[in-house]
């Protein structure tokens, strides 16, 4: 046992790779369908943080970035840098590919190029694009919970640990809007990143982001001529995706009752029960504008809502 005292001698801050995002020797996910732009995100924090950049206005803590890949190769790599203009030099990025005769990259047969990077380059970012072309020595299986969560898992989080890492997983959602394979994924990782397109409007992206470290977020995002992803001048409150698959959801229905939980889990959302509960409460006079009105009943065990839509007039 230890007392308060003895806690606060013992504890150490931590520091950041990127401020109120990603803590050092953490492991983060970043989850999107394809062609949504998760390697074009991937690259431009890569390039933020071996650079000293901000990154989407968050400030970042240099360090050199290694870079592996087991879908392009440097050919395709270079291509993609150049057309988004990032500064990357030979001290702060390097780059590891999968060999084409080989089905996946095999992460323990790394070990001196992780060796190499800490020591000689003094590197602390690991990005690993796609998490799904990795393998371990005795294989996995990405839909197994126990696999996922007491394997595959604790083999990213020794080298966080071994080599002073802090590790971003690109990975895919799969057709319901989560990632893909076991939720062990999700629940195992200190913080996850998911993007998510406009089902209308092609260039803008919506990002959500959940941690156990820091507070969660929601932005809009477009992209730049260059491939970049900037901040949209559009209120993120007004546009976010949850509250959007929620009005749609609410026109079909057009009358229903619901609790938090059970419409995040109904409609798949990317934001836990009681965050959807804010943000909803903070939406409210937008979703009238919209013709839909809800009210709130709080009951023994949890909040009740009941909604009601009506198509909006001019007037409204």
């Amino acid at each position: 046992m230890k007392n308060i005292s003895e806690m606060r001698k013992d504890f150490i801050k931590k520091d950041f790779i990127v401020d109120k995002l990603m803590k050092s020797n953490g492991l983060y996910c970043l989850v999107a369908r394809p062609k949504v732009g998760k390697s074009l995100l991937a690259l431009q924090l890569a390039n933020s943080i071996a650079t000293g950049n901000s990154f989407l206005g968050f400030k970042t803590n240099p360090c050199p970035v290694l870079y592996i890949s087991t879908e392009m190769n440097s050919m395709q790599l270079v291509d993609r840098i150049d057309k988004m203009g990032l500064n990357f030099n030979d001290d702060n990025f390097l780059f590891l590919e999968q060999n084409p005769s080989e089905r996946k990259l095999n992460l323990m047969d790394l070990q001196l190029d992780f060796q190499t990077f800490a020591n000689e380059y003094k590197g602390r970012f690991l990005i690993i694009d796609m998490f799904s072309g990795i393998d371990l020595n005795n294989g996995y299986d990405l839909n197994n919970y126990q696999d996922m969560g007491q394997i595959v898992i604790p083999k990213f989080r020794e080298l966080c640990k071994k080599y002073n890492f802090t590790i971003l997983l690109v990975h895919h959602l799969n057709k319901n809007n989560t990632s893909l394979g076991s939720t062990a994924i999700d629940g195992s990782v200190d913080g996850k990143i998911t993007l998510k397109q406009d089902d209308n409007i092609k260039n803008k992206i919506f990002l959500n982001y959940e941690s156990r470290d820091y507070e969660g977020l929601d932005l809009v995002l477009k992209r730049n001529e260059n491939l970049l992803f900037e901040l949209s001048d559009i209120d993120s409150e007004d546009l976010n995706y949850n509250i959007l698959a929620f009005l749609n959801y609410a026109i079909k229905q057009k009358e229903f009752s619901f609790s938090a939980s059970d419409i995040t889990s109904k409609l798949n959302l990317q934001i836990t029960p009681s965050a959807f509960g804010k943000l909803l409460k903070n939406n409210l006079n937008n979703l009238e504008k919209e013709g839909l009105y809800i009210e709130q009943k709080r009951t023994a065990k949890e909040r009740i809502y009941y909604a009601k839509y009506e198509e909006p007039t001019n007037e409204n």
